[in-house]
């Protein structure tokens, strides 16, 4: 069991360091200009924030879900918020380093 624990959290911790390395490539080889890159960004985050909240609610008034499960997915939902942040933060940091401003103190 204790293995099996070990290969999740491993899965999970390399999945997220893909998507930040891809999201990553993706803002240094991008189509759009920074700006337009973190509308687009931000937008979809915030979309997809609203839509599980917007789950999450409809779930509390349907009664159908256990308190474990509510639980769970709140903090499942708080994660991925706090990484979202995290990434579009390095994102930010990255495309200022490109075009030559100072770091900002962030954190």
């Amino acid at each position: 069991m204790e293995q099996q624990d070990k290969f999740y959290k491993g899965l999970f911790f390399g999945a997220v360091l893909g998507a930040t390395a891809g999201t990553i490539m993706g803002l240094l080889f991008a189509p759009h200009k920074g700006r337009e890159t973190q509308q687009i960004i931000s937008g979809t985050v915030k979309h997809a924030f609203d839509k599980a909240s917007d789950l999450y609610q409809s779930s509390e008034q349907d009664g159908v879900y256990s308190n474990e499960a509510k639980t769970r997915s709140q903090e499942i939902i708080d994660t991925a918020r706090d990484e979202a942040k995290k990434i579009l933060n390095e994102a930010n940091s990255i495309i200022r380093e490109i075009k030559g401003y100072p770091k900002s103190k962030e954190n």
